[in-house]
């Protein structure tokens, strides 16, 4: 009886421990049930807060290392990887990290360089750093030798003072010697100013006389002058008139034709290497010397042709005909002559003026070397002055006078207006001067008229119709 009590006991309570194990599984299912269905919810909220965090973008290569170094890393997701990156690059860029990007920018803003990266401005700020610290040296350098120099220089100045005083103390010693010295010399002065105001006083009277004296023989000498250069103008003009406008009108002669080669037009005259003949030398040819007779105003008239050497014998030379008057050729025995041209003399030309040698229509001084040489060439001699011997007078254009530059001209003008100016006055000099004494003058038309050089034909000027 006992042991079946016992043995009851036993099964109840191994049921009873039974029946409690099964209640506490089945509580424990039921509360692990529950726990996996809030984890299985945090699951999804975690999976769907992620999404709306990282979605197509963990796709990137980029995202993908971020997520790779956040699991490396303390963090372990990779918005505290993120958050903690942000914060340490925010503490380093400002010092606060609380700063947020759109604050840097505020900070920054107005800054030199904060357009680009904030390494980039670094590097710069560092360059221009660098420049001013080598400007603050070479400042420094120059401030120490200023220093230097003032220092010398008030050394300088401090032995300059003491020399002027030294200087300024032997003055005054020779200042004071000097006073007496000058007080004697005044004394002796006054004395000798007397003495020769005395003696002026006689010297002047006598002067006054020798002057008046000197002053008539001057009158006498000006008046015997006067007389002496009427006499020579009129020596001069009968001279001129002899030798270049007299009656015999053969004075003017210098060759003839003496052939006529009618295959090439050329003629043969009586002037060779022994008469000085040199090639290119020009002739007026006339039909006797009567042609040759001046008018009333003293001009020649133009010869029926023209002819130039070109070729030079001992006694004759050939010559072509450059320009003949239609149904007047030229015959044999036709004259010929050059003003420029004398066997038996040289005659001598003043030149001055503006000519147009090229027929431009624009008479410059330069062309004046042209005719000049023309004559050199020709035998004859070009003087600067009209002198007692000159023969004639070649006068060109008359130079043109500028306005008077103003007070404030600059120099160049000034230079320019006064040459020209001189240049006028000789060329109106010149042309009273020769008609004074009776020297012919030529224009350049009538010098070629003479010398038988029929001018260049006139030049049409650009922009001209």
């Amino acid at each position: 009886m006992a042991g079946r009590t016992s043995a009851s006991t036993g099964i109840i309570v191994t049921i009873v421990i039974l029946t409690l194990l099964t209640l506490g599984f089945f509580v424990g299912f039921a509360v692990t049930l529950g726990k996996n269905s809030d984890l299985k919810r945090e699951v999804a909220n975690a999976t769907s807060s992620q999404s709306e965090i990282v979605g197509e973008e963990r796709k990137r290569d980029d995202v993908r290392t971020l997520i790779a170094e956040a699991t490396k890393s303390e963090q372990r997701t990779l918005v505290g990887y993120l958050v903690a990156q942000r914060d340490g690059l925010v503490q380093r860029i400002s010092g606060d990290k609380r700063d947020t990007l759109a604050s840097i920018e505020a900070k920054l803003k107005g800054v030199e360089g904060s357009e680009g990266s904030l390494l980039a401005m670094l590097s710069s700020r560092d360059t221009q750093l660098q420049g001013l610290t080598q400007q603050l040296a070479t400042a420094e350098a120059a401030r120490t030798q200023a220093l230097e120099d003032l220092k010398n220089e008030s050394n300088r100045i401090t032995t300059i003072t003491s020399q002027h005083a030294a200087t300024l103390k032997q003055l005054n010693e020779q200042i004071g010697t000097m006073s007496s010295d000058n007080e004697a010399y005044r004394k002796a002065i006054e004395e000798y100013r007397a003495a020769m105001s005395a003696q002026n006083e006689g010297v002047r009277t006598a002067s006054d006389e020798s002057t008046k004296r000197l002053q008539d023989q001057i009158n006498k000498l000006t008046e015997e002058k006067l007389v002496l250069e009427a006499n020579l103008a009129k020596l001069r003009g009968e001279r001129s008139k002899t030798a270049f406008r007299g009656d015999a009108e053969s004075a003017l002669v210098d060759g003839t034709v003496i052939g006529l080669n009618e295959a090439d037009g050329s003629v043969t005259i009586n002037l060779g290497r022994q008469q000085k003949m040199v090639l290119g030398m020009t002739f007026s040819v006339y039909g006797s010397p009567a042609a040759m007779k001046p008018d009333a105003e003293g001009n020649i008239p133009a010869g029926k042709a023209t002819l130039e050497v070109i070729s030079v014998g001992d006694l004759t030379s050939v010559a072509r005909v450059t320009r003949e008057l239609r149904g007047n050729p030229v015959v044999r025995g036709d004259v010929i002559a050059n003003a420029a041209y004398d066997p038996n003399k040289v005659y001598k030309f003043v030149v001055f003026g503006n000519f147009d040698t090229d027929r431009d229509g624009l008479p410059t001084v330069a062309e004046r070397g042209e005719i000049e040489s023309m004559i050199r060439s020709w035998g004859g001699e070009v003087t600067e002055d009209l002198q007692g011997d000159a023969d004639f007078v070649v006068l060109g254009s008359r130079p043109v006078l500028p306005p008077r530059p103003g007070n404030d001209a600059p120099f160049e003008v000034v230079q320019e207006f006064t040459r020209r100016f001189r240049d006028v006055e000789r060329y109106d000099a010149l042309f009273t001067q020769a008609g004074n004494v009776g020297v012919e003058v030529l224009n350049e038309n009538r010098l070629y008229t003479l010398i038988g050089k029929p001018p260049a034909p006139m030049r049409r000027r650009a922009g001209t119709p």
